[in-house]
Formats: C-alpha cells, structure tokens, sequence
C-alpha cells in the first residue's frame, strides 16, 4: 500500500483547479502525472504534500491521511525552485538534512557522494548564486532525499538539464527506485515519462482523462500504426502502400513510413503483397501510436507544463 488519491477536488474562487481525480502509486514505483498548463498536477502535488488542504475527497499514505503522516517520510522538489544564494552546495545540503534532524559525519559522506553522483564536484564550494540553473536543480534534487524519504514528489524534475544532466538524474531515480522509493514525477516530455514510468496519468482541466501503464494509455485512443519498410527505399514502400485503396496516405517520420490502420483492415494484406511481389521487407511492424501522439489526440493539441 502506497499513495492512493481518492475522489479529491480543489478550488480556487470560482476556478476548479482539480476536479475529483484519483491515482495509486505503489511502493517503489516511478509514476509520471501529465498534462499542459493549468491542468492539475501541481495543485495534486500540493495537496500530496500537505501544502494544500483538498476541498474534498483523501489523500493517504500506507493507509494513513498524509496529514498524519511526519513529513521526513516525504521528499518534495517544487516547481519554484528555493535555494539560498549566499550558501555554497555543501552549507545548503547540510541545512536541509539539519532541517529533517539529519547531521554528522554520515550525512557529509553521503553529501560528497550525491555531488560527485551528479558532476557537481567542480562547484562543491560555490554559492548557489553561482550556479548555472541546471547545477542548482540538481542541488534541490538532492536536497529533496538527502532525508531518504520514502515518497519522493517532483514538479518537472528535468526542465532547463541538458542531456547529460536530464541522464544523470534518470540513472537517479532508477536506482531510488530501485531500493524502494516511490516516486511521483510531472513532465511535459513524453520520452521521459516512456523510459522512466510503470503507470501514468493524463491530467486535464484538473480531471484524469486516462490512466495506466504506459502501453494502456498508448492503446488507449484505439488507433493502430502500420510502420513499413522495403527495398527501393521512399519509392518502393510508398508505392505499395498506395496499392492499397483503404489506406490513408503514408507519412515519413523518424521511425520511417507508417500509415494509420482502418478498423476492419487486416495490416498483414500489406506483409503477404510485399512477399509476394518478391520485396525484401527490413521493417513491418503493428503499433498503437506514440505517446506524444496520444498526448496531441487527447489534449487536443494543448502543450506545455503547469
């Protein structure tokens, strides 16, 4: 038994900011919370935290409301970042693990091993001031576990981290994971949330519109892609799939040509003509669409982040 979010609703004057939604995450897993801006997630993140008191529905933890729940159980990476400026990384680190009534020599290891985990070991003895924006991310990540909570909440973990960094911080949160940390995470980035999560939601205007494991939410449109490739290269793949009148017309991406599949239309026609027409087939393969795909379907072209 982990986090489960039961029927809650919040709002704000007039305006419903979360509208009965309900999640589980259990223990140890990687759960991503998705949608565009002002759809939810981080007033839900709010509430998970104790920041906000639902209007209605109940938030708990292993059976318990989180408000009865001590907070060094909880980690929390805000979306408005909160560091001190004037503090270099190792004063900052200490202070927060001070704050969870964490200190002494163990805490110092574990500080020097999370700088040198993250390629922060160069700015060690900087002031937060002095820190590109990414560096500083990466500080208030570690703050937010230094505690080892067991439920780690983070609001777009990866904004402003180049690749490198948004890579180091995946191989983190894998390995918490791993050792059983349950981790709630918002992101506007699809391939993100494909690699790193076991279940997800789509969140819009404060509602879950789809909910479950990433494959369930891929399927969860009914759409099917008919991804093909033959010898001859754009020509010979198009051409065969233009043989087919009940086909739409195909479309190159960075997975090749692919042309959505009618219902009632049976993809394996395409595989037995290209045999039979003596083409060598390299790629043929019946998927249901991208995540991104789903996401622009669903939201109806909506973007962004809260």
């Amino acid at each position: 038994m982990g986090l489960a979010v039961r029927e809650v609703s919040k709002s704000f004057g007039d305006i419903a900011a979360v509208r009965k939604v309900s999640l589980d995450v259990p223990p140890g897993m990687i759960y991503g919370l998705i949608g565009p801006n002002g759809a939810g997630k981080t007033t839900t993140m709010r509430m998970i935290m104790t920041i906000l008191n639902p209007d209605r529905g109940e938030i708990t933890w292993k059976g318990q409301p989180v408000r009865k729940v001590a907070s060094r159980y909880f980690g929390y990476l805000p979306e408005e970042r909160g560091l001190y400026p004037n503090m270099t990384i190792r004063e900052q680190l200490r202070f927060f693990a001070a704050l969870h009534g964490i200190s002494g020599p163990g805490v110092d290891r574990e500080i020097d091993e999370w700088i040198a985990r993250l390629d922060l070991t160069e700015h060690a003895t900087k002031k937060v001031e002095e820190l590109s924006k990414g560096n500083a991310q990466k500080v208030q990540f570690v703050a937010a576990l230094l505690h080892h909570p067991e439920l780690l909440i983070l609001d777009e973990p990866f904004s402003g981290l180049d690749p490198v960094n948004v890579r180091l911080l995946k191989e983190a949160l894998v390995s918490l994971a791993t050792q059983g940390t349950t981790i709630l995470f918002s992101t506007h980035r699809m391939e993100h949330v494909e690699e790193l999560c076991q279940r997800m939601a789509l969140i819009r205007g404060g509602q879950i519109v789809v909910e479950g494991t990433v494959d369930e939410v891929r399927r969860s449109t009914g759409r099917m892609l008919l991804r093909l490739q033959v010898d001859g290269g754009r020509d010979g793949t198009v051409e065969l799939l233009r043989s087919f009148a009940e086909l739409p017309a195909p479309r190159h991406t960075p997975a090749g040509w692919e042309v959505e599949v009618p219902a009632g239309f049976d993809p394996q026609q395409v595989l037995r003509q290209a045999v039979a027409t003596g083409a060598t087939v390299t790629r043929f393969e019946v998927t249901p669409p991208s995540l991104e795909d789903v996401y622009i379907t669903i939201m109806g072209g909506e973007a962004g982040n809260e």
